[in-house]
């Protein structure tokens, strides 16, 4: 039995579909930093990754069953909300002295709308969730005492006061990788994604101070904090000492921003004799020559940048603050490092046209981009973009709003185009000799071999 079942919904939208049959099977990072917090309080609590188990409702139902909660807490992104509530209703007619719980982006960004909309979520968490959720279960009651929650009072939608975001993340335990069943085996990135196995995704910091258009920080907020290098380095070492974890996959927004923090790590990393491969994500106007030559000294291989478009005037509208010329600056710089660098890419932006995606197209073939990520443009709620766009007919399926469907047609372009192009662009970069055989030889690698078979079966499959 157990207090509270933390459940990551199931597969319903393209959005994961695509991601799974690719090998991605990534932890639910925020339910395990949930998990840690209320455990560390004596809060009985169970993560239920149905999501990348590809449980179906039977057996959540059975596993709930089995459990028998006081609390059930769901995270939901917007393309899965639908499904989240979905559960909630079957969880309720069958359990109706549970309290659903509701938490994640989606709510994040539209908490009055998801209520609005879905009955049977009983309280929602905005925000960061740690010290919400235990205050939920700690008080046994819900009200206006308790802030960042939304819940209903005589038919009407209360929203509290938010509140303040957590100053010092050092104070949270590790996260509670341990709950997630079968870590780290089970859990990988996609095979471009990392180099040896096992492999265990890191979350070091919160917040971002950027505001792409684009990209919606209803969760953490703007303002970047960040765990200590002693806290981070602690729990790499627990990592490895507990699973024998060969790689980290650094997933924070902005890893790279603050360079004292990056050489600092790099130093501690040193001073303990540690041996292990690192990836992260980052800007191209975070990163010299210097500090490139000293991540790939400390074992990082591969950096992922958001290069989102080869048109300025796309990404002046997107807000990047960044230009042509220093995307190219920065790509030739971490291929004279010897690390790889991947390009994440969005089309069909109000401002794209096929003279933009040409353009987009030659940035990413001139460059030495090892792999490319591509998305639709989509106006994700709590974006600027979202507040921008939404009540335009462009919006396709706003049940479908993830960014590997089609949710807006920019004038002048069709459906058709957008996915044309998307399929050539796969097609004639991952088709070019040099690829082909960086991936063949990934047949060689024993931790890649049974995952690129599969991967690139339903790779060749989607963009034919």
């Amino acid at each position: 039995m157990s207090d509270i079942v933390l459940i990551n919904p199931p597969v319903i939208s393209s959005e994961y579909k695509w991601e799974l049959k690719l090998g991605s099977r990534l932890p639910p990072m925020g339910l395990i930093f949930l998990a840690a917090y209320l455990r560390e309080k004596n809060v009985s609590v169970k993560i239920l990754g149905a999501y990348n188990l590809g449980l179906d409702s039977k057996t959540i139902i059975d596993y709930i069953k089995k459990e028998s909660p006081a609390y059930v807490g769901f995270t939901a992104t917007s393309s899965i909300i639908f499904f989240a509530a979905k559960l909630a209703t079957e969880i309720k007619k069958l359990f109706p002295n549970i309290t659903i719980i509701i938490g994640g982006s989606h709510f994040s960004a539209l908490p009055v709308e998801t209520f609005e909309r879905f009955p049977d979520f009983d309280v929602g968490v905005y925000g960061e969730g740690e010290k919400t959720l235990y205050e939920i279960i700690s008080k046994g009651t819900i009200d206006e005492t308790i802030s960042s929650i939304v819940f209903r009072k005589n038919g009407t939608v209360v929203v509290t006061s938010p509140r303040e975001y957590i100053k010092d993340l050092d104070e949270l335990p590790f996260p509670a990788y341990d709950l997630l069943s079968n870590f780290p085996d089970f859990y990988r990135p996609t095979i471009n994604n990392f180099t040896y196995s096992p492999v265990a995704p890191i979350i070091s910091s919160r917040g971002c101070p950027y505001s792409c258009s684009f990209c919606t920080q209803s969760v953490f907020g703007h303002k970047l904090r960040s765990f200590s290098n002693d806290y981070v380095v602690s729990m790499l070492k627990e990592l490895q000492k507990r699973y024998k974890i060969k790689e980290f996959c650094f997933y924070d927004d902005i890893f790279l921003l603050n360079k004292k923090r990056l050489y600092e790590f790099i130093q501690k990393v040193k001073d303990n004799n540690m041996k292990f491969s690192w990836s992260c994500e980052g800007r191209v106007d975070q990163l010299d020559e210097d500090s490139l030559r000293e991540m790939k000294k400390a074992g990082c291989w591969q950096i992922s940048y958001g290069v989102e478009s080869g048109s300025q005037e796309i990404l002046d509208y997107f807000n990047k603050k960044i230009n042509i010329d220093l995307i190219r600056d920065t790509f030739l710089a971490t291929a004279r490092a010897n690390i790889k660098a991947r390009a994440y890419l969005i089309i069909g932006s109000p401002l794209e046209t096929k003279e933009t995606l040409e353009k987009t197209k030659r940035l990413v073939l001139d460059l030495p981009v090892t792999d490319i990520h591509v998305s639709f443009f989509t106006p994700l709620p709590g974006s600027k973009v979202y507040k921008d766009i939404i009540g335009n007919d462009k919006i396709i399926d706003l049940n479908k709003l993830d960014v590997y469907s089609i949710n807006y047609v920019p004038p002048g372009m069709t459906e058709e185009s957008l996915s044309d192009y998307m399929h050539h662009l796969y097609r004639e970069f991952y088709f070019h000799p040099k690829r082909l055989l960086r991936y063949s030889l990934m047949l060689f690698n024993p931790y890649k071999s049974l995952d690129l078979a599969k991967s690139a079966y339903e790779f060749i499959k989607a963009i034919f």
